[in-house]
């Protein structure tokens, strides 16, 4: 047990390490007071650009990704063959990791979104939720091209998506995973009240859409 929690703690403190952060600071700028003042990747594009965005993105996804991945296969590495005790340390320290990201200790508790860390986990969960989920985003910007919003719908997505593919290798609802669909459910949660701004925003027809032309 003590193992375990060590884990979870180490989880989170990997989650808090706040790569827009210091992606800002590396070009002098705190991006919590530029942009939407988040320090996510989708804000690092905005003020710091692509160049510097994209790797933020990707930093933030590996260390949702790696992490998970290695718990997974410390655990056995079959998600199906874990015990209820053994679902519940995998998903605590799913779940750290994605804390860590949207209130990082390294900041006063407060950081990103949680859309990159969350869909490192998700393809460590598995790569058929993490598809859906990402198919999901793609979808909803190809239609909305608002991406707080399609970040939502990336999570309805990996919900519907966790469901099937745990009803059709299980043939029954389990008590693990009734616990992974607690969990994502809780993860949606969260990402809906981390974009209530930008949901006021999208109601009010102020938020930024992607792509758009810059004035």
């Amino acid at each position: 047990m003590v193992e375990n929690i060590l884990y979870i703690v180490a989880a989170y403190l990997i989650g808090s390490v706040p790569f827009g952060y210091i992606a800002g600071r590396l070009n002098g700028i705190d991006l919590r007071e530029h942009g939407s003042r988040n320090i996510g990747a989708t804000n690092a594009v905005r003020v710091l650009g692509k160049g510097w965005g994209i790797p933020v993105f990707v930093m933030d996804f590996v260390k949702g990704f790696a992490p998970l991945l290695y718990m997974k296969y410390h655990l056995g590495g079959d998600l199906t063959a874990f015990t209820p005790e053994q679902m519940g340390w995998f998903l605590g320290v799913m779940f750290a990791l994605i804390l860590g990201h949207t209130f990082t200790c390294f900041l006063k508790f407060k950081g990103g979104k949680g859309v990159a860390t969350t869909g490192g986990c998700l393809f460590a969960l598995s790569p058929w939720v993490g598809l859906s989920a990402l198919l999901f985003w793609i979808g909803s910007m190809i239609v909305t091209r608002y991406v707080s919003f399609s970040s939502i719908m990336a999570g309805v997505g990996m919900i519907a998506a966790a469901a099937v593919e745990l009803a059709v290798m299980d043939g029954s609802c389990s008590v693990a995973d009734g616990m992974v669909l607690g969990l994502l459910a809780i993860i949606l949660i969260l990402v809906t009240v981390k974009h209530r701004a930008n949901i006021v925003r999208i109601m009010n027809g102020t938020e930024p859409k992607a792509f758009a032309p810059k004035n």
